[in-house]
């Protein structure tokens, strides 16, 4: 995958401190869940919603395509009904696929509860924090 800062995509800030911050840390875990994005449109004037479909995913980052090639360098991952929210920043993106750092390193335990399931429209729907280990996070 290419690195942002081709001619059309100038890296920003916080691909740059994603990209020092990311460096393999933590164990991928493939899964193939659904989840729901918000991001500003037009400046903050409109927020736009789109899904990806998470391929992997560690406590710093993930691996998504999307059908949107509109989706920007930074967006919110909205967890259940917007119960739960983590800030993402893009640091490579090719052919549809795009590879995301989390601002904030998420809980393990959540890590490997959203890697195992099963269902992918599991994190789409309200969810029962605790099921997540996110007693204290919501």
């Amino acid at each position: 995958m290419k690195p942002l800062g081709t001619a059309k995509t100038p890296p920003n800030y916080l691909t740059k401190l994603a990209r020092e911050e990311e460096m393999r840390r933590w164990e991928r875990r493939n899964c193939a869940v659904l989840v729901n994005i918000l991001f500003p449109l037009k400046g903050i004037r409109q927020i736009s919603k789109a899904q990806l479909r998470v391929l992997n995913i560690s406590e710093g980052g993930l691996m998504a395509t999307s059908r949107r090639l509109d989706i920007p360098d930074f967006f919110y991952i909205s967890i259940g009904k917007a119960q739960y929210h983590i800030g993402c920043v893009v640091i490579f993106r090719e052919n549809g696929v795009i590879r995301a750092s989390f601002l904030k390193e998420q809980p393990t335990v959540f890590i490997n509860v959203f890697a195992s399931l099963m269902d992918p429209f599991a994190l789409l729907a309200e969810i029962r924090p605790a099921l997540y280990g996110l007693e204290g996070e919501v």
